[in-house]
């Protein structure tokens, strides 16, 4: 795929093994560049498509993409919080592996969410994006030839992977795939409309990877059973022990911080063998997940709030940096305060907040332009 995107990066373990610290370091590195490059992509998609003919079309995958995207950006939070600790000493290596492969729950009630490990939810988000790419002609400023090569590439990719997958889930894409070959065959760049049907080769060669991917993890998830409900119990303990991080880095940063109980997945025991009580178990399963859910949320809003503030400080000091008295000496002390308020431990959020909304509207007041 073309490094102009944003490209999942290789997941540092296969799934049931402990990734080394050196390469561990390196995917979290990775993942932090994907997730920004990721997001300045969709907001470009997200403009490009307003104006789009087929706008009603294209926001459902928008929407999706970007639903997909904030749920990734929460476990690579999580993730961050978990690999600190270890590196400290208070946490496990094994609790990172469970974090990239254990399923990242989309949002219920939309028709496409689904159960996925992180680096499957990486991938369907780079085939989003490249299927919506192709059906606005986002791409339009590449060479040809350059994108012809590249979809080719990609479509030799997908045909192996339809080709290995089983057949209940491969079979059902096998006539798609054909067509997408027989349009490759046909198409060169010397071709008649040749940036038209190579717009529909990409579109389809994207689409058919989401649709894989999505076929066959929900096949996964149908097939529930003992096995994969210890695997969603692991993957509990880690999420819970990340999520705890999370929480004690936000109380010992910020005053007022949001102290809502953190549920512990071993108080449920071990997974039954009975198919009664399992269903029961996996219940109670669910019912954590989103109480973990809705924890990691308010704890990670309580940072972004703080960062938030953070940047508006330092956008207000760059500002007064360029303004003559009075208004200078007018500031001046109450940015000092608000730093203050900032890089105390914990941090006084609440009256940090006024200072720089107090700073803002009265910049606001004396230079509009500010």
């Amino acid at each position: 795929m073309r490094s102009r995107y944003a490209v999942a990066p290789v997941p540092p373990a296969a799934p049931g093994m402990v990734p080394e610290d050196g390469v561990t370091d390196h995917y979290l590195s990775e993942l932090a560049r994907w997730r920004i490059h990721r997001d300045h992509e969709l907001r470009a998609l997200d403009a490009l498509t307003r104006t789009h003919a087929d706008r009603e079309d294209l926001n459902a995958d928008i929407t999706f993409s970007m639903t997909l995207w904030h749920s990734i950006v929460q476990r690579h939070d999580l993730l961050l919080s978990t690999w600190q600790d270890t590196k400290e000493g208070t946490g496990q290596r094994e609790w990172v592996a469970r974090l990239i492969w254990g399923v990242l729950e989309l949002p219920d009630g939309d028709g496409q969410a689904l159960a996925i490990a992180l680096p499957e939810a990486l991938r369907l988000s780079d085939a989003l994006a490249a299927s919506l790419r192709a059906r606005v002609r986002g791409d339009d400023e590449l060479p040809l030839k350059e994108r012809l090569s590249a979809t080719q590439q990609d479509l030799l990719r997908v045909r192996a992977e339809v080709e290995a997958a089983d057949p209940a889930v491969g079979g059902r894409l096998t006539e798609r795939l054909v067509a997408a070959d027989e349009l490759a065959a046909e198409l060169t760049p010397t071709s008649d409309d040749a940036l038209g049907r190579l717009g529909q080769l990409e579109s389809a060669t994207a689409l058919l990877e989401r649709d894989l991917i999505i076929a066959r993890t929900s096949a996964v998830h149908a097939r529930a059973d003992a096995g994969q409900a210890q695997d969603e119990r692991d993957h509990l303990v880690a999420r819970g022990e990340a999520v705890r991080s999370l929480a004690e880095r936000v109380l010992n940063t910020l005053r007022p911080a949001p102290r809502l109980g953190i549920p512990d997945v071993t108080a449920l025991g071990e997974v039954p063998t009975d198919e009664n009580d399992l269903a029961a178990y996996v219940a109670n399963l669910e019912r954590v997940g989103r109480a973990l859910d809705q924890a990691h949320t308010t704890y990670a809003a309580a940072l972004a709030e703080y960062a938030d503030l953070v940047d508006r400080a330092e956008r207000l000091g760059r500002t007064l940096a360029g303004c003559g008295a009075p208004t200078s000496v007018d500031l001046a002390g109450m940015l000092t305060a608000t730093k203050q308020s900032l890089h105390n431990r914990p941090a006084d959020i609440q009256r940090a907040s006024a200072l720089v909304a107090s700073q803002e509207a009265y910049l606001g007041q004396l230079r509009p332009d500010a």
